[in-house]
């Protein structure tokens, strides 16, 4: 009964390269990072070698602690490290078999010690051609080899036996009790090895492709990170799987109760419905178009007054089909309306050269025409008195366009003088108020502090407000109020025109600038392109906010000189 449970004990311990692989692999992938990268990665084949040193040890001390038993079985983990263990250990682990049989040997067993740690070194040196064969060549080949490497061990209990008066049948029973205990830990460790072997080859394959993903999310938030505007990443059912922060800060901005974690795996109709705003259709067909068509897709967005520029590009899985969509929203507002500008500066630049052109061949005939009516004036009866009156003042229009033609063409306001704002302000300030008191309207000036002189034009200063401010007052029903303001700030010198008028629709607002158009039954439509090119001319920049039953503000703002002396009100 005792040699029945020292030859299980045996088998158990022969056995234990599966048993603790499992620990071994998660030491060696967590601690032992210098020797997993010497051997290559291979962590499942480090864990085997180190679990096979351990129990050809136990088994080499548990033959030392049992003198009724002269056999062990340490030759089987010693011979599957060096199968399935890291190729680096093979000869180590002979070199380990052959001290740990010295230290632990009975006497006389050392020299097939040596015989059994040449059948190692054979096994070893044939280890490459032996895992190229078949499963099934491979399993009758290692079951000979482990037949031709008991041979000595047989051997021994053959020589003690008759040494001690016995035969050979003698010895018979136990070498057979023990080559069966020895096949049936071989069973063990062929059949068991595979399992574990496929299941960390499966684990780390797991492993690998976890970290691939990983990996590639940080690339993709690392990327999206870079983009300018609003970026999000969307799946192939159309759910946010990224967003940058450029887009994660708009959003919170308008929801502070969002976190990224909410906003990962909406739709974006979801998102949009989530923040009180109703969901494009523009954005919703170019999705669908993206992931139907396969092809990228631009669009533009609306959102009240901003434009936005929407990009969509189809991501693609490892076989090619459309796995999602990148989205990048850009705003285009400013953009659209510097454009606008430029569209307008050159058709002013074009009707500028016109009107220098042809200005000269205009004024010369209207000249003569004025002058002979007005000799006819004085000889025609007074009942005509008035035709010629309104003949007269379609002439003086027609040669206010003709000026309003030249200032477009104007590029210099010539010679300068240093005068504040203000004071120009006091000198309009008999006009304005008559015009005021005749349409039953209030104006009045405000100002801060006394003004900083600045280089300029007077007398296109002047048409500048005045143009500004009889623009506010023809808006305005009686009893409306214009305000003027001029301000001076750390930058800049600022014109502010304010009226409490109807304000001005948002279509109409994005057309105001355009040369030729005016809202007026008798307007010209050039009155607010002269005013952006005086203020252009001085330094300025000139915009318009307005909001349709409240009013409307026209601000102009010019540099500050960086050395002017302040002067007092004029």
């Amino acid at each position: 009964m005792e040699l029945f449970k020292v030859l299980v004990i045996q088998v158990l311990f022969a056995s234990l390269p599966v048993l603790l692989v499992p620990s071994f692999e998660t030491f060696v992938r967590t601690r032992a990072l210098r020797l997993l990268r010497r051997s290559g990665g291979d962590s499942v084949g480090l864990a085997f070698t180190f679990a096979s040193a351990a129990s050809l040890l136990l088994c080499w001390m548990l033959d030392a602690g049992s003198p009724r038993i002269d056999g062990h079985l340490s030759l089987l983990p010693t011979g599957m490290g060096i199968l399935y263990g890291v190729p680096r250990a093979r000869f180590p682990l002979i070199a380990l078999y052959a001290l740990v049989g010295y230290i632990f040997s009975a006497a006389g067993e050392m020299p097939y010690v040596w015989i059994e740690a040449l059948a190692l070194l054979l096994l070893a040196l044939g280890r490459t051609r032996l895992l190229d064969m078949r499963r099934s060549y491979r399993r009758l080949l290692i079951a000979a080899w482990l037949i031709v490497a008991y041979v000595p061990h047989a051997a021994f209990h053959v020589r003690e036996e008759t040494l001690g008066g016995g035969t050979f049948w003698g010895a018979f029973p136990m070498v057979s009790i023990e080559l069966m205990a020895a096949f049936t830990a071989a069973l063990l460790l062929l059949y068991s090895r595979r399992d574990v072997q496929d299941r960390y080859s499966m684990s780390a394959q797991a492993i690998t492709m976890r970290e691939r993903m990983l990996e590639e999310e940080r690339k993709l938030q690392s990327f999206m990170g870079t983009l300018p505007g609003y970026a999000l990443a969307l799946d192939r059912a159309g759910l946010i799987s990224e967003i940058n922060d450029q887009a994660y800060s708009a959003i919170v901005q308008r929801a502070p109760s969002f976190n990224r974690q909410m906003l990962i795996g909406r739709s974006f109709s979801d998102l949009m419905g989530a923040l009180g705003m109703q969901a494009d259709p523009v954005f919703l067909e170019a999705l669908d178009l993206t992931f139907r068509e396969n092809k990228s897709v631009e669009r533009t967005l609306v959102f009240g007054a901003r434009k936005f520029r929407l990009y969509l590009s189809p991501t693609h899985t490892q076989g090619g089909q459309v796995g999602g969509a990148m989205c990048s929203i850009y705003e285009v507002t400013e953009i659209e309306r510097m454009r606008t500008e430029l569209e307008n500066m050159n058709r002013l630049s074009l009707i500028g050269q016109m009107a220098a052109g042809v200005t000269h061949e205009v004024r010369n005939p209207m000249a003569v025409v004025r002058g002979y009516l007005q000799i006819l004036q004085r000889k025609t009866p007074e009942e005509y008195e008035h035709y010629y009156k309104i003949v007269l003042e379609e002439l003086d229009r027609a040669g206010g366009i003709i000026d309003d033609f030249l200032s477009l063409a104007r590029t210099s306001s010539g010679e300068k003088e240093n005068r504040s704002l203000r004071s120009v302000l006091d000198d309009l300030w008999p006009l304005l108020q008559a015009d005021a008191n005749l349409r039953g309207q209030q104006i009045r000036f405000e100002d801060g502090k006394d003004g900083e002189a600045m280089p300029m034009h007077a007398g296109e200063i002047k048409q500048l407000v005045l143009n500004l401010a009889r623009n506010a007052l023809e808006a305005m029903d009686e009893k409306g109020e214009l305000v003027i303001f001029a301000e001076q700030t750390e930058e800049s010198i600022v014109l502010r025109v304010t009226d409490n008028g109807p304000g001005i629709p948002e279509e109409t607002l994005q057309q105001i600038r355009q040369p030729f158009f005016t809202t007026k039954k008798t307007g010209t439509g050039l009155g607010l392109a002269l005013c952006s090119g005086i203020a252009e001319r001085h330094g300025g920049q000139l915009s318009i906010q307005s909001t349709v039953g409240v009013g409307t503000e026209v601000r102009v703002e010019f540099a500050r000189a960086r050395q002017a002396e302040p002067v007092g009100k004029a």
